[in-house]
């Protein structure tokens, strides 16, 4: 109506509440306004350039800011202590989920992982099973079939239990207790899907063979010493051990000798030497730590020697004595060794060696732990979880563990710890999150 009796008088009509809604004298669009907007920018980027540009009394002006610590490649699986139950996270911490319907897993000490993320081992001879996104069941191998039988591991528990042929087979070391007259430890060779069990003999120490169904052994230099090996549980030792490859039907192979270890690292032949394996991954190349063999209660001499050589006995590298620690891991590609150093009023440092090059020493602000128990590579071999024993004076020895772990990213050298209730015993590929 109003509009009909405007076009009539040829008035303006009005327009209702002018204040609130007033014609706006000029009406902007983007073609007026793009040359003062080109000019702010420009010197808008040049009030930036000045203010951002490097300075010699600020170094730290010229770095970016570091983004907050996230990572949630692949799946932590834990174990909460003393209650021995497994749970699973991403190792960030995230995505925390314990598997309580698995009951507990038996002994305080942490499953070792297969190569190939099937299954998980603890030295009570229980075996996790995995699915795609953790533990799924747990079997008792040390109770089932001919092992049972074959030694007393079900009682007494196992000095070593590994995985060979990625984890198609695991390696036990037990106990023989058949006879009363002679004890011995020995080497089972067990498969992990079921089946006979293969005894390998006589041993001082052995671990799985990552490459084939075998067993990378010490053993004593001679047969003599072999038949004459002391108790399972006494104090003496057979020293000078050599090391062998076993496999179901073959000839035991010699790799390297006691004797040779010892000239490689300087060491007087006379000293008497206990050795151990750590294979790596493919069994290309194995770690070898040399260890006097001393009585328990007495001083070492020297602390211990890691020779590396490859699967035909050949030396290549000694490793340098600032990069031997109590727990040593090889980096998924077998390129590189990791191993954790506490020192008393020190901070603890993780140290990374190449075979045959330089040590990195990555110092842990903040930590002063007793000594580390775990040290995990990532799968894509670019971080480490790291877990310790943070004191020695808890009512018992699970108060004395850390809680949770702390993540290294070997590609910053920046540390982040993971508040989590438990220890981490595998960092498999994974996607967190998903239905356990």
């Amino acid at each position: 109506m109003m509009d009909d009796m405007a076009e009539a008088t040829g008035e303006r009509p009005l327009r209702p509440f002018p204040a609130l809604d007033p014609e706006p004298p000029r009406r902007y669009s983007w073609r007026s306004l793009r040359w003062p907007a080109v000019a702010c920018g420009v010197a808008a980027a040049v009030v930036a350039a000045i203010l951002t540009w490097p300075s010699s009394s600020s170094p730290a002006a010229s770095r970016p800011a570091r983004a907050p610590f996230s990572d949630r490649d692949g799946l932590v699986v834990f174990e909460q202590q003393p209650s021995g139950l497994l749970g699973t996270a991403a190792p960030d911490g995230s995505h925390l989920v314990m598997l309580k319907r698995l009951g507990p897993l038996q002994g305080e000490d942490l499953p070792l992982a297969a190569s190939d993320g099937h299954y998980l081992l603890n030295l009570e001879g229980q075996l996790v099973t995995m699915g795609p996104a953790g533990p799924v069941s747990v079997s008792d191998l040390a109770t089932s079939g001919s092992l049972a039988e074959t030694n007393q591991a079900a009682s007494f528990g196992w000095l070593d239990a590994t995985f060979a042929d990625g984890g198609r087979y695991v390696l036990a070391v037990a106990c023989d207790e058949t006879s009363y007259v002679s004890q011995s430890w020995v080497a089972d060779l067990v498969p992990a899907a079921g089946g006979s069990v293969r005894t390998l003999g006589t041993v001082t120490d052995a671990v799985g063979d990552p490459d084939s169904a075998a067993a990378i052994v010490s053993a004593p230099v001679s047969a003599s010493a072999a038949t004459s090996a002391s108790e399972c549980y006494g104090s003496e030792t057979t020293p000078d051990n050599a090391i062998e490859l076993r496999g179901p039907g073959l000839a035991a192979r010699t790799l390297v000798t006691a004797a040779e270890l010892k000239d490689a690292l300087g060491w007087p032949q006379g000293t008497p030497v206990q050795v151990y394996a750590l294979p790596a991954p493919g069994g290309s190349m194995l770690a070898l730590r040399v260890r006097v063999d001393v009585l328990p209660g007495q001083p070492v001499p020297r602390p211990d020697g890691v020779v590396v050589i490859t699967r035909a006995g050949r030396i290549v590298a000694k490793m340098p004595p600032q990069a031997v620690g109590m727990i040593m891991q090889w980096s998924p590609d077998g390129q590189q060794i990791a191993s954790c150093q506490d020192s008393p009023g020190a901070p603890s440092t993780v140290t990374i060696w190449a075979v045959g090059k330089a040590v990195r020493t990555i110092v842990l602000p903040g930590r002063h732990d007793v000594y580390c128990n775990q040290l995990l590579w990532s799968p894509d071999g670019s971080q480490l979880l790291y877990a310790a024993y943070a004191t020695e004076h808890g009512l018992d020895e699970a108060a004395d563990l850390q809680h949770g772990w702390t993540v290294i990213d070997l590609r910053t050298g920046r540390v982040h710890d993971v508040t989590a209730p438990g220890q981490p015993a595998a960092w498999l590929p994974g996607t967190a999150g998903e239905t356990r």
